[in-house]
Parts: structure tokens; C-alpha cells; sequence
């Protein structure tokens, strides 16, 4: 299968799952992207003090190369600049969920293998101590 078939099906699930996908925004309100989030994961870390819960989400945003327009008509950015995710989704970047009250979310992994078709996050809520 090529990448343009993995991309054009992963828009498809964007457009068939419309009820669950969320718009996501970087700092300052653009760019915007549609993406998929994940349920929460629980992780342990140990600190001066004892363990701490932290709790992530993964997130997922189609890996498109140019802008685009889903099948209910809502645009998102490009997710890759020369093959690579673009600068606002980096690690340690804030994507702001406005279906979620604006909550603010860091970066905190990027995951992306050339011939993808989703660019995959690991964040955490910024209001998360």
C-alpha cells in the first residue's frame, strides 16, 4: 500500500469519526489540526519524595504534507515539513484542545516513521502537577 492510500484513509477515519475527533490548536489559535486522542495511560515516576502518577495521552494527527479540508468541512494544517512533523508539534510544544475548554497540553514524545500515515503524540495536560 502507498502513503497516499494510508493518508487518504487515515482522513477518512477523521471523516467517519467525526463525533470523536477534536480540534487542536497550537499556542495563539493556528495552526489547527483535527486529531484522534487516546484514552488516558497512568505511568509512575519516582521522585524526591516517593512515586508520582502522571497522566498522558496519546494523540494522533493525520502526517499530511499540505493543508486540508475533512469531509464536514473543517480545515487542518499540514502535520510534516520536509517529511518531518513541523515545529509546533515538537516536544515540549503546548497544543491548546478547544473542545476541552482550552486546556493546554505539552508535548512531551513525537512519533513519526516515513510512510506513515499519522503523526503520533505523547502529552500531558500543563495543568497536570
Amino acid at each position: 500500500m502507498q502513503t497516499s492510500d494510508l493518508i487518504a484513509d487515515a482522513k477518512e477515519a477523521i471523516g467517519d469519526m467525526r463525533d470523536l475527533v477534536q480540534t487542536w490548536t497550537a499556542v495563539g489559535g493556528t495552526p489547527s489540526w483535527q486529531v484522534i486522542i487516546g484514552q488516558p495511560m497512568i505511568s509512575q515516576g519516582l521522585d524526591a519524595g516517593g512515586y508520582t502518577e502522571v497522566v498522558s495521552h496519546e494523540v494522533r494527527v493525520v502526517a499530511e504534507s499540505s493543508s486540508w479540508t475533512t469531509a464536514y468541512g473543517t480545515a487542518c494544517a499540514a502535520a510534516l515539513s520536509s517529511g518531518q512533523p513541523v515545529s509546533q508539534l515538537a516536544i515540549g510544544k503546548i497544543l491548546v484542545a478547544t473542545e476541552q475548554a482550552s486546556r493546554r497540553y505539552r508535548v512531551m514524545e513525537v512519533g513519526f516513521k516515513p510512510g506513515s500515515a499519522w503523526v503520533v503524540l505523547r502529552v500531558r495536560a500543563e495543568d497536570q502537577r
